[in-house]
């Protein structure tokens, strides 16, 4: 596994994906590291996920699709282990972590381990990462801003036509990588007895961990947390 990315990411991968804030990059995962990935999520056990982290090619994905050398891991062990016995979807969304949701210098890869149907793999409003606005989730929209001041999240999935929403069907070796402030969701398993399962990883570029720090935050020893 000396070379761990089967190919690298190309011009109009890192086209799209500064474009639309998401691409699918097909086939890029080689099949040693997801089936580590796998026994990392059925097993729980960080050694192995941090492995993946650090050795699976998985920052130089968003080193090259953000034309960057400097990326590093801030946030892992995103675990998505969905089965019908739990199918509620994971509402639209901005990802708000290590209290920087207004940076456009954080990238979301989104690895599946088993074969998801576009219904339960993560769906982005394309372009959304351009938005100059900051949506109100849950009461808490973050540190720098005014919950007052901030609008409520539009209700896109009740209006699917008035929003571009670009999805994907993607198999193991996969990667949906996807713009921090991009507007998200991932929809519920239908089908019994199916694994839908998945491993995610966000990566900074040095200058926003300088910034994390001076704010006296850690970002790399965060508590994990679950967004898809």
């Amino acid at each position: 596994m000396s070379n761990p990315l089967l190919r690298g990411v190309s011009f109009d991968e890192r086209l799209r994906f500064l474009r639309d804030g998401v691409v699918c990059l097909r086939g890029i995962v080689s099949p040693e590291w997801i089936e580590l990935a796998r026994d990392g999520i059925e097993q729980r056990r960080d050694g192995l996920l941090q492995r993946v982290v650090s050795e699976s090619g998985a920052s130089e994905i968003a080193g090259q699709l953000t034309v960057t050398r400097r990326l590093r891991w801030i946030c892992d062990q995103l675990l998505f282990d969905k089965d019908v016995s739990a199918a509620t979807a994971t509402p639209w969304h901005q990802d708000m972590s290590c209290g920087l949701a207004d940076s456009h210098r954080i990238v979301h890869l989104w690895m599946p381990v088993d074969h998801m149907p576009r219904e339960t793999a993560p769906e982005v409003v394309r372009g959304s990462h351009l938005w100059k606005t900051g949506y109100r989730r849950g009461g808490w929209i973050g540190p720098q801003d005014s919950e007052a001041l901030a609008p409520e999240l539009p209700d896109i999935e009740s209006n699917r036509g008035a929003f571009d929403i670009v999805g994907y069907e993607v198999d193991p070796g996969d990667v949906v990588a996807f713009n921090h402030r991009a507007l998200h969701h991932s929809g519920p398993v239908m089908s019994f007895g199916e694994k839908h399962r998945a491993f995610a990883i966000l990566c900074a570029d040095d200058e926003l961990l300088a910034l994390a720090l001076g704010l006296n935050r850690r970002p790399a020893a965060m508590p994990a947390f679950r967004a898809a």
